[in-house]
C-alpha cells in the first residue's frame, strides 16, 4: 500500500506547487495567505496566549503594517517608471522594432502559407503546425535512404517532437486565449536535448545523409527557433501586461489595507481602551490584520508567477538550464 502512495502523494504535491506558482488565481492565493495570518492571530487571543489585554503591542503591529503598504505604495511607482521606461521610445526604434516584428510575422506565413492570426494563441498553433508539418517531413526522408541506426535515432527524436507538438496544441486549444494561458503551454516546453542530438546525428553521418534529409533538419530546427521566439516574445508582452496589472491592484488593496490599519490605531487611542469588550476585540484585531497583510500577500501571489515565468523561460535555443529542466 506505502508503495502506491509515495507517486501519488508527489502528484498531488506537484499538482498544488504547479496551482500555487503558475496555475491559482492570483487573489484567491493572496487572500487565503492573508486569511492565514489572520485565523493564526485569531487562534492566539482565544486561546489565552495572546489575549491581547494590552493595546500597545498592536499599536506598533498596525504601525509597521502603515508603513508597509506605504512602502508597498513606492514599490507600485517603482513598477509603473519601470514600465513607462520601457514604452518611451523614439519613432525610429518604434518603426525598427515594428519591421522586425513584421520580419518575424511573414517569415512565419511564407512557411506556413497562411495568414498568421493576430491573437496569441491562434499565432502560436500555427507556428506548432508548421513544426509539425517539418518533423512529419523530416521522418518521411528518412524511409530507405539511411542506415538502421541513423533513421532509428531521428525517428525517435521525430517522434518525441510530434508528441510534444500535440500536446501543446491541445492545451492552446483547451485554455483561454489570454496572453498568459498562451505561454503557459510552452513553459515545460525546451527543444535544446532535440536540437542538440539532430546535430550530433548529423555531424556523425553526415555522408550518409542524403540532401533532402539535410534541408529537412535545417527546416525542422528553424521551426523549433520560431516557437522559441515566440515563446520569449509573449514571455515580455506577458510581463509588462501583468506587471501593469499588479501595480493596479496593489493600488486598489493599499488603499483599504491601510484605511483599515489607521482605524485600528484610532480605536486604540481611546483612553479608557477599545470601545468593546474583550470577545469582540479577540476577533476585530486579527480581521483587521488580515486585511492589512493583504497588498503584501497579493505582491507574493504575483511575485512567484513572475518568477517561475521568467525562471523557466530565461535560457533562449538553442541552450538549456536546469531549471527548465521539468
Amino acid at each position: 500500500m506505502s508503495d502506491g502512495a509515495g507517486p501519488e502523494s508527489e502528484t498531488e504535491t506537484g499538482r498544488l506547487k504547479q496551482w500555487l506558482l503558475l496555475d491559482g488565481n492570483r487573489f484567491a492565493i493572496a487572500a487565503s495567505i492573508a486569511a492565514t495570518f489572520g485565523a493564526a492571530s485569531l487562534l492566539l487571543s482565544i486561546s489565552g496566549l495572546a489575549p491581547i489585554a494590552d493595546a500597545q503591542p498592536l499599536f506598533y503591529a498596525f504601525s509597521g503594517l502603515i508603513s508597509g503598504n506605504f512602502t508597498l505604495i513606492t514599490v507600485v511607482v517603482s513598477i509603473n517608471q519601470l514600465l513607462l521606461s520601457q514604452e518611451l521610445k523614439s519613432p525610429g526604434e518604434l518603426e525598427s522594432e515594428i519591421q522586425q516584428t513584421v520580419d518575424y510575422r511573414e517569415e512565419v506565413e511564407a512557411v506556413s502559407n497562411r495568414t498568421a492570426p493576430a491573437e496569441p494563441s491562434g499565432f502560436l498553433r500555427l507556428v506548432v503546425e508548421s513544426a509539425r508539418r517539418d518533423a512529419q517531413r523530416l521522418g518521411g526522408t528518412t524511409v530507405g535512404s539511411l542506415p538502421a541506426d541513423t533513421r532509428d535515432e531521428i525517428d525517435e527524436i521525430v517522434t518525441e517532437l510530434t508528441d510534444e507538438f500535440d500536446r501543446i496544441d491541445g492545451l492552446v486549444e483547451e485554455s483561454d486565449s489570454g496572453i498568459f494561458n498562451t505561454l503557459s503551454t510552452t513553459l515545460e516546453t525546451n527543444f535544446a536535448h532535440e536540437i542538440q542530438r539532430l546535430e550530433t546525428a548529423r555531424r556523425a553521418h553526415g555522408d550518409e545523409i542524403p540532401a533532402k534529409t539535410d534541408d529537412a533538419i535545417d527546416d525542422l530546427l528553424d521551426r523549433l527557433r520560431e516557437m522559441d521566439i515566440a515563446r520569449q516574445y509573449f514571455k515580455s508582452v506577458y510581463l509588462q501586461v501583468e506587471l501593469s496589472r499588479l501595480s493596479r491592484y496593489l493600488f486598489y488593496a493599499g488603499v483599504p489595507a491601510v484605511g483599515t490599519a489607521i482605524a485600528a490605531l484610532f480605536v486604540m487611542t481611546v483612553a479608557s481602551g477599545p470601545p468593546f469588550g474583550r470577545p469582540v476585540r479577540a476577533v476585530l484585531f486579527p480581521l483587521a490584520i488580515a486585511v492589512g497583510v493583504f497588498p503584501l500577500t497579493l505582491l507574493l501571489s504575483y511575485i512567484l508567477r513572475t518568477a517561475t515565468v521568467t525562471e523557466r523561460t530565461a535560457a533562449i535555443t538553442p541552450f538549456t538550464t536546469p531549471e527548465q529542466e521539468i
